[in-house]
């Protein structure tokens, strides 16, 4: 007889564990298969696609930005290399009020650009010094009404 108890506790303890084991199994895959954890899921490959979207176009506007600023740069050299020769051949071809007001007009477009990032002005080596070394700050610009203005703002037509 104890054999049989043996033998059924044994069996029982079995089941037991059988019954442990399936519930365990089908805990995992219900959490694995659920509308739940799918969602998640989906959420996150959705999250993973937009911070790649993004860096994408972070990365197109640094470029942007950054061919931008080139061009700039070549045409802010193009329009100074451009004065320079008008200012040479004003100096070997032009008459003196002539070469004056060519100085006024052009060298105030100039004006706002500096020789540390342009190179040398017209009629001076490069790091050389002439009058306008003295001034280092900018004018203030006036209004039609001979008021002062801000530099960054523009005159209205009247």
């Amino acid at each position: 007889m104890v054999e049989e108890q043996t033998a059924v506790g044994l069996w029982v303890a079995l089941g037991i564990l059988a019954i442990v084991v399936a519930a365990l199994v089908g805990f995992w895959v219900g959490r694995v298969t659920s509308d739940e954890r799918k969602l998640i899921r989906e959420l996150e490959e959705e999250l993973d696609r937009r911070m790649q979207e993004l860096t994408r176009y972070r990365s197109q506007v640094n470029d942007h930005f950054d061919r931008t600023a080139t061009l700039f740069a070549t045409m802010a050299g193009s329009y100074r290399d451009l004065y320079h020769h008008l200012a040479q051949s004003a100096e070997e071809l032009a008459d003196k009020p002539t070469r004056d007001r060519l100085e006024d007009r052009a060298g105030q477009l100039l004006s706002h650009m500096t020789r540390r990032d342009y190179g040398a002005g017209p009629g001076e080596a490069a790091g050389g010094a002439n009058e306008s070394d003295a001034q280092d700050d900018e004018p203030t610009p006036k209004s039609s009404e001979g008021e002062a203005r801000k530099p960054d703002e523009r005159p209205r037509p009247d």
